[in-house]
C-alpha cells in the first residue's frame, strides 16, 4: 500500500462525507490525515468506493477509526 499524499488533488477525491459512519468532528481524508479523534460508530464504510482507495491500492477500511496501516 503506498502512502496517500496530503494534497489538493488527492483531497478533491476525498468521499468521507458521503460514509455513513462519519462523526462530526469536521475531520475528513483521514487515509491521508489519520484516524479521527473521536469515537467511530461503525454503521459502513465507503473507503473502497474512493478514487483514493483505488489510486493508491489501498486494501483496508475504516480509516477513520483505525488509521493507516502499512
Amino acid at each position: 500500500m503506498s502512502k496517500v499524499a496530503d494534497n489538493n488533488e488527492n483531497m478533491a477525491n476525498c468521499i468521507c462525507g458521503e460514509c455513513p459512519s462519519k462523526n462530526q468532528d469536521d475531520t475528513e481524508f483521514y487515509c491521508a490525515k489519520g484516524k479521527s479523534p473521536m469515537h467511530v460508530r461503525r454503521r459502513g464504510c465507503v473507503c473502497n468506493d474512493c478514487r483514493n482507495w483505488r489510486n493508491y491500492g489501498l486494501s483496508n477500511g475504516y480509516y477513520c477509526d483505525e488509521g493507516v496501516t502499512e
